[in-house]
């Protein structure tokens, strides 16, 4: 055996562990594509001001990432998002959302939208900031 320790490792490596990963994680989930998905809103002059992306698979939806632009927190747009999100997830039989936020981003946003904490890493990605997970079942 060799066991090897890679800062950066290439490309290649990292798509070989992902690969073998996910051929044995298949084997004991439905057999059902996943759907990537975006959700985004434009202004009136048709600029962008914020956007979400994230994945359905079976009947779950998972938001990687949401952002908005500076200019633009606080006005709605997140909750006008988030809304437009869970309305279209249930046309497509999804029954619960998962997120993940920082304790300097959004955690107070999410729970008002019903969302609640089921876990949490202390001190990540480092000292004096979590990651908190939340989920929302929507039926």
């Amino acid at each position: 055996m060799n066991v090897q320790f890679v800062l950066n490792p290439p490309k290649n490596i990292k798509d070989v562990i992902y690969t073998g990963l996910k051929s044995f994680n298949m084997k004991h989930f439905p057999d059902q594509d996943v759907h990537s998905l975006a959700c985004y809103v434009e202004d009136e002059r048709g600029e962008f001001v914020g956007g979400l992306t994230g994945e359905i698979f079976s009947n779950t939806l998972f938001v990687e990432f949401l952002w908005i632009d500076e200019s633009q927190r606080k006005s709605g747009v997140g909750s006008l998002l988030m809304a437009r999100l869970e309305t279209e997830a249930k046309a497509y039989g999804v029954t619960d959302l998962y997120l993940d936020t920082y304790t300097f981003q959004a955690p107070g946003f999410y729970a008002k939208l019903g969302f609640k904490e089921v876990g949490r890493y202390t001190g990540f990605p480092t000292a004096g900031v979590d990651k908190i997970f939340l989920q929302k079942n929507i039926v």
